[in-house]
Parts: structure tokens; C-alpha cells; sequence
């Protein structure tokens, strides 16, 4: 571990003396040793939008407007739910490599809450770090959030998209679908869930939502005991600040955690960065567009240390390390990559707390409904979390869909009318319910007998 104990403010002091211990990038392990499974792609979404972004929206808001505590939560939420796919990785063979966007499943959830009621709401406020933040505040929290977003830099392209989709015959509670409508710019739609267009239709929302990014995230037959599904997407496209040249960028080697090295097409610049040389970790930030309010946080643990190591002591303090980057010189070595993955986040969410609304008895879930439900009426079948990024030497191109869905409690098998003829030998008894005593019993074979 290097110089622990010097200060923030000695180390800025030293780089104002161009002292270059602490400023210069280690050229000989310089992302030599970078997992994509560490790369932390802070991408700043929080809120909630009514459609695509137009080029040089201006916001109707001030960043002053914008509620510190509902992006505190989601922060937080973010690393539990990172920390928590350790253990709950949401499939059934994990890779190397891990994606997720903790905004989009957040907004997701926060549609899913409003329906909430009792015992199930208080678990999902816990999960999401809301501190009994009202629907209300919630909403228009997002909103607010969502505008600044979309107007955040006129270079970057940031959409976000709801819809809510309801079965045909299932009727949906009228306030919490106009809420769906008016906070979240949600698209509210029945169809009919058994149809064979069904997932085609979803399908496609998804796609034209993603920029054709993620083309499914539902396969059909569709359950039959679907009522709903919530669905967030989440759409991100960024150019550099200062891109990549492209005649730069050669195969290098790149060193798997206990594996041989491969070789990987990898980007490499020189110039001023916002950077932090923390305790077994450095970390650079490379801003996006024109105000650079974007930016990608990349962060790499010491060559003496590991990337477990730097999830479970450092990941935790992401908020505070995060705030310490400071311009300084350097060069860097970023590997070109492209990741897909599909995560279903049952167990994950559960286990952080949000038990009872994946259960067919304890769900509370009323406030979806028209007239309510009783507990496990409605429950959580599913959520799922299907994500797309790609970095290259013009900047980065990412897209996440969510998707929850709430099912109604299977019914009884219908009943079929019988046509029971007694045209031929039979038995009968006569029983007291009472004492359950058979009282009578015999047969018939030929009525016409005396």
C-alpha cells in the first residue's frame, strides 16, 4: 500500500509543486492488470423520462432542484445491489465480466412500490434506501431528476423509457395507472398476454427503446397467470470528451485473474485526467461530451492486491473516493470491449430485503389493482435485467431493460359440466357426517328386480 497516511490536500499540494510521485500513472502496470468485471461504469442516471432526448434540450429545472436524498438512495442502493451479486450473481454460471444499471432496476422498483402496500411497501423503502420518502416526493423527485438528465449535455444522448402493460380483462387501479402516466411518463397498454404477438410486441418496445440494443427480453408463451409488467430501458450514447485515436490502439496483453494472458485490442491517450491514487487502488475518470458532466469512473487495484479485495474495502466508500479525484497528468491503457448479459434478480433483491412481494401468500400488492387484493392475490413472478455496453475509441454506447413481473395467484382448474348416466351396475352408500359411520351401503345391479 502506497503513502496511506499523506492527505488528500498534501497530495494536491505535491502536484501543484509538480512533485510526480503521487500524480504520475505507474506506466508499468497501467490497466495491464484491468478486469472488465472492475470497471466501474458510473454512468450518472437517476430519474425518470417521458421519451427520447432531443439534441440541445434545455431543462426547465436548476441543479439546486434536483432532491439529494432520492440520488443518495439510489447510490447506496446501487452498492448494495453490486455487493449483493457476489452471492446472488442472478445466473446460473457467472463470468468474468458483470454489467448491470442500478438506475434502471431502481425506477423499476419504484414503479413496482407505488402499488405497494403494508409490510411489503416498508421492505422495498428499506431495499431502496428511501428513509419513508412518500410516493409523492418520490415522483416528483424523479421527475425533476429526469429533466435535469436529458439536458444534462446537448452531446449525449440519455433516454429513459416506462411502460406499464396490463392483461386484457385485468383491471389495472385507475390513480396508480395515471401516476404511472404523469411521473414516470409511462406507456400504458392492455394486451392480451396468451396471444402468439404478444412478446413480440414487448419485444419490440424494448428495442426501439435501446436503439436496437436489447431486441428481447421476454420469449413466448407468456405465463397465463400474468396480469402486469413493468418494464424500465435505459438508453445511453457518449462520445469522449477527448476520443481515442484509433492508430494508437494495438493488441497488448491482458491478464485474466488466474489465467494465461490473451491478447485484446487496447486504447491508449496521454493527457490531464481526474484521478485518485487511493489505498490499493488508482482510478481515472473519462468525461463524456461537450459539458462533461458524463463521465466513466475506471478503477484498478494495486498490482500487490485484487479485485475482490478492492470490492469489499473500497467499494463500500464509492461515494466518498469518488468526490477525491483531481486533475492531473498522465497516460492510459483501456482494452476496446463489448458486453451482453441477462440476469434474473429474484434471489438478489430478496436477499436484500425485498421478501414478501415474491410470495403467492404474503405480497401486498393492492394498490395495483382496481378495488385492491388481498395478500398474494398479486405477486412478483420475475424480475429481470438484460444489459448491452461496447467502449471504444469514439466513447461508449450502453443500454439496460428491466423487466418485473406480477402474476395473479393460479386459480382452480375450471370445472367441466359431467353427464353422469346410472345405466348400469353401480354402488351406493348412505353415510353420517356426524360420526362419519357408513350407515347404508350395496348395489344395483338390475333395478327392474325387486
Amino acid at each position: 500500500m502506497r503513502n496511506s497516511n499523506q492527505t488528500n490536500s498534501e497530495k494536491r499540494l505535491d502536484t501543484e509543486r509538480g512533485q510526480s510521485n503521487a500524480g504520475k500513472f505507474k506506466a508499468g502496470k497501467a490497466f495491464k492488470r484491468l478486469t472488465l468485471c472492475s470497471l466501474l461504469a458510473v454512468i450518472a442516471v437517476t430519474g425518470c423520462s417521458n421519451g427520447t432526448s432531443e439534441p440541445n434540450y434545455v431543462s426547465a429545472y436548476k441543479a439546486e432542484d434536483a432532491n439529494p436524498e432520492l440520488a443518495a438512495a439510489m447510490n447506496k442502493f446501487a452498492l448494495d445491489l453490486y455487493a449483493e451479486l457476489e452471492e446472488e450473481p442472478g445466473e446460473a454460471d457467472p463470468g468474468p465480466n458483470r454489467m448491470v444499471s442500478p438506475a434502471g432496476i431502481s425506477i423499476a422498483l419504484s414503479m413496482l412500490k407505488d402499488g405497494a402496500e403494508g409490510k411489503t411497501a416498508q421492505q422495498m423503502d428499506d431495499m431502496l434506501r428511501l428513509n419513508g420518502m412518500s410516493p409523492e416526493v418520490l415522483a416528483e423527485s424523479q421527475m425533476i431528476l429526469s429533466d435535469l438528465l436529458r439536458g444534462s449535455d446537448p452531446a449525449v444522448k440519455m433516454d429513459i423509457a416506462n411502460s406499464l402493460w396490463s392483461r386484457q380483462g385485468f383491471e389495472v387501479n385507475k390513480n396508480y395507472a395515471e401516476r404511472m402516466e404523469k411521473s414516470y411518463g409511462a406507456q400504458v397498454q392492455a394486451i392480451d398476454f396468451t396471444s402468439d404477438q404478444a412478446a413480440s410486441t414487448i419485444n419490440q418496445w424494448a428495442s426501439d427503446n435501446t436503439a436496437g440494443k436489447i431486441p428481447e427480453v421476454v420469449e413466448a408463451p407468456l405465463s397465463p397467470d400474468l396480469v402486469l409488467l413493468l418494464m424500465n430501458a435505459m438508453y445511453f450514447k457518449g462520445d469522449w470528451s477527448e476520443p481515442f485515436k484509433k492508430g494508437q490502439t494495438e493488441d497488448l496483453p491482458f491478464y485474466p485473474e488466474g489465467g494465461e494472458e490473451v491478447k485484446i485490442p487496447t486504447m491508449r491517450q496521454s493527457g490531464e485526467y481526474a484521478y485518485l491514487d487511493g489505498e490499493g487502488f488508482e482510478a481515472v475518470r473519462l468525461p463524456y461530451g461537450e459539458t462533461k458532466n458524463f463521465g466513466m469512473i475506471l478503477a484498478l487495484p494495486d498490482e500487490s492486491s485484487s479485485l475482490d479485495e478492492f470490492k469489499q474495502r473500497q467499494l463500500p466508500k464509492f461515494n466518498a473516493w469518488s468526490q477525491e479525484l483531481s486533475d492531473n497528468e498522465g497516460s492510459l491503457e483501456l482494452p476496446r470491449f463489448k458486453l451482453q448479459d441477462k440476469l434474473k434478480l429474484n434471489a438478489t433483491l430478496s436477499a436484500l430485503g425485498m421478501v414478501d412481494a415474491f410470495s403467492d401468500q404474503k405480497a401486498e400488492l393492492g394498490g395495483l389493482a382496481a378495488g385492491g387484493a388481498q395478500p398474494g392475490d398479486i405477486f412478483v413472478s420475475f424480475v429481470t435485467h438484460d444489459t448491452f455496453i461496447e467502449v471504444n475509441e469514439e466513447g461508449t454506447e450502453a443500454a439496460a431493460v428491466t423487466v418485473i413481473g406480477a402474476e395473479t395467484t393460479s386459480a382452480p382448474a375450471p370445472q367441466t359440466p359431467f353427464d353422469l348416466k346410472f345405466n348400469r351396475p353401480f354402488f351406493f352408500a348412505i353415510t353420517d357426517r356426524t360420526t362419519g359411520a357408513i350407515v347404508f351401503m350395496g348395489e344395483v345391479g338390475n333395478p327392474a328386480e325387486d
